[in-house]
């Protein structure tokens, strides 16, 4: 194993500098499954990937996402007890590959979530506009992205317990709703709403699974940011692993059967058409039907609230990220700094809160429409960044049982096996189909990958300086 010229951030007590909190286990999955954004995936989500990627196969490229990412969960939850402390991305391959290797990759992953948040934060703007058109209220998509930056800029100050208090019940409420449209499906068709053509290897393999596959991938971004968390988890060394299963568990079942009874529901021969009719419409409108117009309306308003999860969610992230690059000194060390009474880093916050506004503001000022621009560009950029790292540290996790002579074969080689070469050709894939992603055909827009690899070099490169540094010191 690669040694450290110095500790990482959490392998030592820093008194006050501690973040504190008592979240559990479920409390953590839930927290995570946020960033998913359950309600809002299927309802934006699934209605592009049945008209652009492999229509009816969807069911099938979702399975295979849940399956590849179990195999992700295994290795990775392991990995988590055999190295504690806190940093993610940035902790294990650091532990695995050297510090310079493991800043390259806080950088990767710290852009990556930025760019995530700030896809989410336009969207939540232009999707509550819609929303809210139709009870006449219009102040336009720009207004509501001010309303809710400002609030996550709030409640990303706040304790990690007063977030968990407001996630946790809608999230619940997601799920609930989702459960509720799938048991009106199954109830009125039983099985043959589960179509098992949906789940064949020829529908799988259908025209556009590429993207079926991407768009099943990014559902479940985020799920390693459990490990963000264990400085504020409630024995973190049991409640970090599990929450990272039970996370990828909850989202892969939901997301694999309500996509598969959608299917069932609409028609196996005419999704994909269908699809491309009703676009964004095509999930609301099975609400209506199957539960009525109230229910409806109350989906829509919770695909508003969803938004809002999964930006705080993601918010709380990157924020992470940033704390912990300041604690080990990539940043600033005041962006390190805990608040005295709410124990959370609110200083990393703020930073967070500003560049994503910046971003915004940027793009505007340029004239571009913030969501028809910017939104599939950070999208991309997201997708592409924060699967290669999984991808990454899915290899950090062969390399490091194997040094460790571990005989756990299946848990520590063959299931992170597996979740490699999946992962590694879903990376291919999403670089493959970028331009489709983006919706550009912009060289510099196509061109934005190369930013994930500069980034990386930098943090390599900062890394070397530092423990140059530190070498020095001594």
């Amino acid at each position: 194993m690669t040694e450290l010229t110095e500790p990482l951030s959490g392998d030592v007590p820093a008194g006050s500098q501690n973040l504190e909190g008592n979240l559990s286990a479920y409390k953590i999955a839930l927290l995570v499954i946020a960033a998913a954004g359950p309600l809002g995936a299927v309802l934006t989500a699934a209605p592009i990937a049945f008209e652009h990627g492999n229509g009816a196969g969807l069911a099938g490229a979702f399975l295979l996402a849940g399956i590849l990412m179990i195999f992700f969960s295994i290795g990775y939850g392991e990995l988590i007890r055999a190295v504690p402390g806190a940093g993610a991305f940035y902790k294990y391959l650091s532990v695995i590959f050297g510090q310079r290797v493991g800043a390259g990759a806080a950088w990767v992953a710290l852009a990556s979530y930025l760019a995530i948040t700030t896809a989410i934060a336009v969207a939540s703007g232009y999707y509550t506009n819609l929303t809210m058109q139709s009870f006449g209220i219009d102040i336009g998509s720009a207004a509501w992205t001010v309303l809710f930056v400002g609030a996550i800029c709030y409640l990303g100050r706040a304790n990690i317990d007063f977030a968990a208090k407001i996630l946790v019940p809608l999230v619940l409420a997601e799920f609930f709703l989702l459960f509720l449209l799938g048991l009106a499906i199954f109830l009125d068709k039983g099985f043959n709403a589960l179509p098992v053509q949906a789940i064949s290897v020829d529908a799988i393999m259908m025209p556009g699974l590429g993207v079926g596959l991407m768009v099943a991938l990014a559902s479940f971004l985020g799920v390693e940011s459990a490990a963000l968390y264990a400085m504020e988890a409630r024995k973190p060394e049991k409640s970090i692993p599990h929450a990272t299963r039970l996370a990828v568990a909850l989202v892969g079942v939901a997301y694999f059967v309500i996509i598969w009874l959608i299917i069932g529901e609409i028609g196996f021969d005419v999704i994909k058409e269908e699809a491309a009719v009703a676009k964004g419409g095509l999930v609301i409108n099975l609400f209506s039907t199957r539960l009525g117009s109230t229910v409806a309306t109350i989906v829509a308003l919770m695909l508003c609230t969803s938004n809002f999860c999964c930006l705080l969610s993601l918010h709380n992230a990157a924020t992470r990220y940033v704390q912990v690059l300041a604690k080990d000194r990539h940043l600033p060390s005041v962006l390190s700094t805990i608040h005295e009474k709410k124990k959370s880093p609110a200083n990393a916050s703020l930073l967070v809160t500003v560049l994503v506004a910046l971003t915004i503001i940027a793009s505007s000022s340029l004239g571009y429409d913030a969501f028809v621009f910017l939104f599939p560009v950070t999208v991309a950029l997201s997708t592409l960044g924060l699967i290669g790292l999984q991808t990454f540290v899915t290899l950090g996790v062969v390399v490091h049982f194997k040094k460790a002579r571990d005989k756990r074969y299946f848990k520590t080689f063959i299931s992170p096996l597996l979740a490699l070469a999946g992962l590694s050709a879903a990376v291919y894939l999403i670089y493959d189909n970028y331009g489709m992603l983006t919706g550009s055909e912009s060289a510099w827009v196509n061109g934005t990958p190369l930013l994930l690899i500069v980034l990386f070099l930098y943090g390599v490169t900062k890394g070397r300086s530092r423990s140059s540094n530190s070498s020095a010191i001594k």
